[in-house]
């Protein structure tokens, strides 16, 4: 059986890192397993990068003002609900023609925001193959949202979303409703990770009628194993006796992902006689990879920021360095970080949410504590800090649990009886080539743009285009105010210095160059006026009602953007 697993990235991500270990695991255990990404980042020849018909140039040009809609209409458009990503999923890459997709048994879905589109994915939904669509959060069957922040409208219609902060039109609304209408008949099974993503899909209105498994994700237990803390803790110059708590933090401004949650839970545990007690005795850091808030060196207890970790031996030690690994993720799916800490034989400390649950077994592995409760975070952070039997205990148990239940190996098994069940295709002489970038990686596997729309959002795009350019026409007069005052400051000062050098007679060389600037502000500001006349434009443009042409309204706005730049 050949599988192929589609992933907008190959290792950048969770998302990605979970569908790369699952084709990793395919393979070890003879799978016949491709990847085919929409940006690919390394080397490996089992994946494959696709070509875009007329390259990235052409890409850019179909998707100037669906970007421009993501931009104004959704991402500066956003309520203070959520600040996690909201995507359009418009347009995409035309896969159903590319050989590798032809030539698979089944396909499987992964992370595609950014890749598909619901009518790319009709495309392959009607190749007959079947489908698998591994959910890496909730974005498949919402209208938009990667993850709800508490809200259940994907449940009904996505109408009136609480993540947008001016939606006339009901955008995500529409976009559920082209999902309803292109997936149907569809031969897809849904996999989840965690529980929790399971019953969301099963409350949703476009996956409830679907069959749907839960297959949690894998960590590499040879990759991520434990290395003595003691020689882990020196490697970053940290002495034995030091209590170490390990967080991640790629974004540390994301709401959901818990940050503000976890420094009110430290600022807690200084109110805990013995904890103060080790703080005042420089017996606790804080350890953190990504990149934090400046918060974090506020809170007066000494920190090491590792930054932007980027390969697995970094991480390992980072894991094993730590006494404590704490997720105060307040939504969230089953982090792979949860799972490569544990396999390091580091227990985790985490809110009872999502797929936490899942992975942690309450004061055997680690601790869970109610959501958003953060006197029991720190009483749990505490707990743990004056209790190292305790820890090295879960530690023990963390690891025996990866190597029992999450390894690739037991992960593949759990897809491929899956697959097998689903396919059964006749048997084949013919495999995918060992290096797939030579035979496929070529212009005629270059795969098209598709830029159509279900009913629902062609419906409404006229009018979301329309309001999307007044935004952005508003945007682009306070650049221009800003370009015009710097142009006449810069003007201003060189006029001086003209003024001032033309009593000297001796210094010819720099007054050729004065005035060749002052040739070259005289050309900007001419520049400045065409762009304001080209905004003039614009403006009584998106201000007509549809009866005008909105393809003369987009040329406008297309060449005050050039002119911009």
């Amino acid at each position: 059986m050949k599988i192929v697993h589609i992933n907008t990235y190959n290792n950048r991500g969770g998302a990605a890192a979970a569908a790369h270990r699952l084709h990793c695991g395919l393979r070890r255990m003879g799978a016949d397993s491709a990847m085919l990404v929409r940006y690919k980042q390394s080397t490996e020849e089992s994946v494959l990068g696709i070509t875009i018909k007329g390259g990235q140039g052409s890409y850019e040009k179909e998707n100037y003002f669906l970007s421009e809609i993501q931009e104004q209409y959704i991402n500066k458009n956003r309520t203070d609900r959520s600040n996690t990503f909201f995507t359009l999923p418009y347009p995409g890459c035309d896969l159903s023609y590319h050989p590798l997709v032809i030539d698979a048994d089944l396909i499987n879905l992964h992370w595609i925001a950014l890749y598909q589109s619901p009518v790319t994915l009709q495309k392959l939904f009607d190749m007959g193959k079947p489908v698998v669509w591994t959910l890496h959060d909730q974005w498949p069957f919402t209208g938009g949202c990667h993850y709800s922040a508490g809200c259940n409208k994907y449940s009904e219609d996505c109408s009136t979303c609480p993540q947008l902060d001016d939606d006339p039109f009901n955008l995500p609304a529409a976009v559920l409703k082209d999902k309803m209408e292109l997936f149907k008949g569809a031969n897809l099974t849904i996999i989840t990770p965690s529980r929790w993503l399971a019953d969301c899909a099963r409350r949703s209105t476009l996956f409830k009628d679907y069959r749907i498994e839960c297959i949690p994700n894998s960590v590499d237990t040879e990759v991520f194993s434990p290395i003595s803390k003691p020689a882990a803790k020196a490697s970053l110059d940290i002495t034995e006796e030091t209590i170490t708590f390990l967080f991640g933090a790629d974004n540390g401004n994301e709401k959901r992902k818990g940050f503000r949650e976890l420094m009110a839970a430290i600022q807690y545990c200084l109110d805990n006689a013995g904890y103060r007690e080790l703080v005042e005795n420089n017996r606790i850091k804080i350890l953190c990879t990504g990149f934090p808030s400046n918060q974090l060196k506020s809170i007066g207890i000494p920190s090491l920021p590792l930054g932007y970790l980027l390969s697995d031996d970094q991480m390992q030690t980072a894991y094993s360095a730590a006494d404590i690994f704490v997720l105060p993720s307040l939504e969230d799916n089953l982090p792979n970080t949860v799972l490569e800490a544990q396999s390091c034989g580091t227990p985790v400390i985490a809110f009872n949410v999502g797929g936490m649950p899942d992975v942690i077994v309450n004061g055997v592995t680690g601790m869970l504590v109610p959501p958003y409760n953060i006197s029991a975070l720190g009483d749990a952070i505490c707990s743990l800090a004056m209790n190292p039997s305790m820890r090295e205990d879960m530690g023990h148990k963390c690891r025996r649990m990866m190597l029992e239940h999450y390894s690739l190996e037991r992960q593949a098994e759990r897809y491929m009886r899956l697959y097998e069940e689903l396919g059964k295709p006749e048997p084949s002489q013919r495999k995918f080539p060992q290096k797939i970038n030579d035979v496929y990686n070529s212009i005629d596997s270059a795969v098209s743009i598709e830029t159509g729309m279900g009913k629902s959002c062609q419906m409404i795009f006229d009018k979301v285009l329309l309001m999307t350019l007044k935004k952005s026409s508003l945007h682009l007069n306070q650049e221009l105010s800003t370009c015009k005052a710097d142009c006449a400051a810069k003007l201003g000062a060189i006029q001086e210095l003209a003024a001032l050098t033309d009593r000297e007679t001796t210094h010819d060389v720099q007054l050729k160059q004065i005035a060749e600037l002052t040739d070259k502000m005289r050309v900007y500001e001419e520049e400045i006026n065409c762009r304001e006349s080209y905004l003039a434009k614009i403006k009584v443009s998106t201000s007509w009602r549809l009866t005008a042409p909105l393809r003369y309204v987009k040329t406008l706005f297309m060449n005050m953007r050039m002119l911009s730049r």
